[in-house]
């Protein structure tokens, strides 16, 4: 059975062993406050961000015979990283679940107003990058796909799907904004 291995910052060129308590509670000091303010930084919640934080050690100490960590920092930024998407990923549907009977007609209207804008925003694309980007993305073609079918070269159509997705999420991210924090003023 795989145990927690972890090498501390002061001996990473020796052999890993496996995690006692005491090991444990340095990983927990060494850690803790930078992966805390992290936390806080991206949900902007004192409270939201203590309880990511504590559950992701509770969590790493209930399995520590089953993991192999070989870089710890890493693991430990990208585990609380994963836990605060899946907590907006929850407070969204628990909000969508939660809205009243009454409520739920507006939501329809929501969606309108971000379809709309996503097609405003399809629209300031240039023609050749828009065809590209929605036989990708629509049409599932792969880039070789729209490269033969366009007779351009593959790198040039990759250029074009990447160009469209840079411009839409900019242009997206203010519509999508504004439209969450209309929701968030309403529920």
């Amino acid at each position: 059975m795989k145990r927690l291995k972890y090498i501390p910052e002061d001996a990473r060129a020796g052999s890993a062993f496996p995690i006692n308590r005491k090991e444990f509670e340095g990983i927990y000091r060494e850690h803790w406050r930078e992966l805390y303010d992290f936390a806080v930084a991206k949900t902007h919640d004192k409270d939201v961000a203590e309880e990511i934080v504590q559950a992701l050690f509770v969590s790493i100490w209930e399995k520590r015979d089953q993991l192999l960590i070989s870089n710890l920092r890493s693991y430990l930024f990208v585990s609380v990283r994963n836990r605060i998407i899946d907590h907006y990923k929850e407070r969204i549907f628990s909000d969508l679940t939660s809205a009243s009977d009454t409520s739920a007609p507006d939501y329809p209207l929501f969606l309108d107003e971000l379809e709309s804008t996503f097609r405003e925003a399809m629209g300031q694309l240039p023609e050749k990058t828009r065809d590209i980007f929605l036989l990708n993305r629509i049409e599932g073609k792969s880039a070789s796909e729209i490269a033969d079918k366009l007779q351009l070269p593959s790198r040039t159509v990759e250029y074009h799907i990447t160009q469209a997705l840079r411009k839409l999420r900019e242009i997206l991210r203010n519509g999508i904004t504004a439209l969450l924090f209309f929701i968030n003023i309403i529920f």
